[in-house]
């Protein structure tokens, strides 16, 4: 390819319901910029002995999991422990922090959620429970929403980041081949288009990200499975993105890390379908991981594949497809002229 080697439940919706309650309104000018590295989550326990008993081990089990479709391991978020003890101003900077609260005061497990409370962007989440024997049985039916939340925060704070420099050709070139507005920072460019094709990259000396829109008419709900999407995905990568030498390819993996398929709620379309793999070149020995988000246009009756992947060998790439994922997340669709 063109790609040059060298750079080359119920319990669920209720938690997901309280997850969006308490987030106090404040001011834009009266908090600092809150401090911690991407995908980073400080835990706040109550002693030292939390962190190493049933409740650190619950927290890391279903927190620092692993993120499907990466070439090496890497969990979704890593996890700081700190006790309450030493939770000073400085800490309270912190982007992402989940507060542990035994207290046998309280008549059931709660859990609340608040954003810029100490620094700005923050999200905060605070687990209250009765007992620590409660706290561990009832922690894996919040996870998954905690996770969203988390991984939520994550894509706003980077996007704050990206969108002074997003108004660009780039995007111009967006608005003008599918009508969508994107925030695509400096840095990308727009190396190939064709109808209903754009694929957008940007290159530096340790890696490659890429970002390809696939588009075509929308015929029916069958065009969001995962065989019609990888299918799709396959035809315009194959004729599109040709490998360095006669007859490579780029094209979605599936010998060993199955493509990955789940409908989603929280995308600017009322329905869409994320999928998380690996790509690879055919008859070669370049690949990497990607997220796809796969929606329909209803202003314009087509249905869109926005994949965004990464190619950094033998390094890590959580963060930078984390970054391709908020990109793809900032998606708008343009009234129709």
């Amino acid at each position: 390819m063109k790609i040059a080697k060298t750079i080359i439940s119920l319990s669920a919706i209720i938690v997901l319901i309280m997850l969006q309650s308490c987030e106090p309104r404040v001011g834009k000018s009266d908090k600092v910029r809150s401090i911690g590295n991407t995908s980073e989550v400080l835990v706040v326990l109550q002693n030292d002995q939390q962190k190493e008993n049933q409740i650190g081990i619950v927290i890391r089990e279903n927190i620092e999991v692993e993120q499907y479709g990466l070439m090496q391991n890497e969990p979704i978020f890593n996890l700081a422990h700190i006790t309450v003890n030493n939770f000073s101003d400085m800490f309270k900077k912190h982007r992402n922090i989940l507060i542990v609260n035994i207290d046998p005061k309280a008549t059931s497990t709660s859990v609340e959620s608040f954003k810029d409370k100490w620094s700005k962007p923050q999200r905060i989440i605070r687990i209250t429970s009765p007992s620590k024997s409660e706290f561990v049985e009832k922690f894996p039916s919040y996870a998954q929403g905690i996770i969203d939340d988390y991984s939520e925060a994550e894509r706003s704070r980077i996007l704050s980041v990206f969108r002074p420099s997003s108004k660009n050709k780039v995007l111009e070139k967006v608005r003008e081949v599918f009508n969508l507005d994107i925030t695509i920072p400096q840095g990308f460019y727009v190396a190939k288009t064709e109808p209903g094709f754009m694929w957008i990259r940007k290159e530096v000396t340790d890696y490659s990200q890429g970002i390809l829109i696939i588009s075509e008419p929308y015929v029916d709900k069958e065009q969001f499975s995962e065989n019609s999407i990888v299918a799709r995905s396959n035809r315009d990568l194959k004729q599109y993105i040709p490998g360095e030498s006669e007859g490579t390819y780029m094209a979605i993996a599936d010998d060993f890390i199955v493509p990955q398929w789940k409908q989603i709620d929280n995308f600017t379309s009322e329905y869409a379908v994320e999928m998380r793999g690996v790509w690879d070149v055919e008859n070669d020995f370049m690949g990497g991981p990607f997220v796809s988000y796969t929606f329909v246009d209803p202003g314009n009756n087509q249905i869109i594949t926005i994949m965004g992947y990464v190619y950094h060998p033998n390094k890590k790439k959580r963060n930078l497809l984390r970054q391709l994922e908020a990109i793809i997340y900032s998606v708008k669709f343009r009234k129709v002229k």
